[in-house]
């Protein structure tokens, strides 16, 4: 059985300001952040399909208006965690997404970016055309062992 080595988030938490469009929407609407990390983290990076108006946000926002709209980012975060093997555990989940969600959902939303990027295949690599084609044999009927 092996393990798999957890590693550091690549984003920090404090640094919430970067992009400032991102930090701004966190802040404002911090439904639409959450929704497209998570259906950015489900699809694996695909975002095709993506509106800003969707189930994720519409739960967030349902939360929201009970004033507990932390749960989705923290029950997010540790499916981030799970996915990506990333350190952390339930306990600063819910203490990061309680304590500033606007910063725990821009973190998530970097953070799934920069990880989808990472996993994503490289295509178009510099001297690689063709690399992997295989030119049909001649077939010679005539020719016999």
């Amino acid at each position: 059985m092996t393990t798999i080595q957890k590693q550091d988030w690549h984003h920090s938490g404090s640094a919430c300001c970067t992009p400032i469009g991102t930090c701004c929407l966190s802040w404002w609407c911090p439904c639409i952040v959450y929704g497209r990390t998570h259906h950015r983290v489900k699809n694996n990076g695909d975002m095709n399909g993506y509106s800003a108006c969707n189930l994720a946000c519409a739960g967030f926002c349902g939360l929201a208006c009970l004033g507990i709209s932390f749960v989705m980012p923290m029950l997010s975060r540790g499916d981030m965690r799970a996915k990506y093997h990333l350190k952390g555990n339930g306990c600063t989940d819910c203490l990061c997404a309680c304590c500033c969600t606007p910063c725990d959902v821009t973190q998530q939303d970097k953070e799934s970016a920069f990880r989808e990027e990472q996993n994503r295949p490289l295509l178009n690599q510099p001297g690689k055309e063709g690399a992997m084609q295989y030119a049909a044999q001649p077939q010679n009927p005539a020719f016999h062992h």
